[in-house]
């Protein structure tokens, strides 16, 4: 499907060039300090591209075990950045189930980007997975500032990761979207899975 294929195209196009750089610089930094931690860092490092290139190369659905792979790569190495002031907890209780490729890549790092890292007292995300009668549910949630998503729709700034995500997952009947968030508590966006084609 050509749609589909378009859309985890613009999602990868959203991979962040300050991510690559301030992943690229810790691991600098590690290679006089921990030459080891870098070691292993630069091998997270690497299997996060190979995992975005992988999709974009057309695997265009996925098993959620690897998407959660992708993830925890992805958030290994933002724990080197920001050590412990960054923690990351599973509650991973249902895992047997198919998704469109970097369907919550991208939700983890805004909770990574605009939440959890924005708590001056420490960030949280906590990511759960679990059965219903029609699928699965995914919950991704950071004790980040929290915001509004009336007043987000119109405040000017540039949402494409949540976009991008409830648009695929529209375009396939793969799923929903749905954003919980409150100012001054933080965010929980949670993705419902069918188990068949809505």
């Amino acid at each position: 499907n050509r749609q589909t294929e378009l859309q985890t195209a613009i999602m990868l196009s959203q991979i962040r060039p300050h991510f690559l750089y301030n992943a690229l610089t810790a691991i600098r930094n590690l290679c006089k300090l921990d030459p080891a931690g870098a070691y292993l860092a630069l091998g997270d490092f690497s299997d996060y591209l190979r995992a975005n290139m992988n999709a974009l190369g057309g695997g265009r659905i996925t098993s959620f075990e690897k998407e959660l792979e992708h993830i925890k790569t992805y958030l290994s190495l933002e724990q080197m950045r920001f050590g412990e002031e960054l923690k990351v907890e599973y509650d991973i209780r249902y895992q047997d189930f198919s998704l469109p490729s970097l369907t919550v890549q991208p939700i983890v790092e805004n909770a990574v980007r605009h939440g959890a890292t924005m708590n001056e007292e420490g960030g949280r995300i906590t990511i759960c997975s679990f059965k219903t009668e029609d699928g699965a549910v995914i919950t991704v949630t950071d004790n980040g500032p929290g915001f509004d998503p009336a007043e987000s729709a119109s405040d000017g700034k540039n949402h494409f990761g949540l976009k991008n995500v409830r648009d695929c997952l529209t375009a396939t009947g793969s799923g929903e979207l749905m954003i919980d968030s409150i100012p001054g508590v933080g965010t929980t966006v949670t993705i419902h899975i069918w188990e068949e084609e809505k």
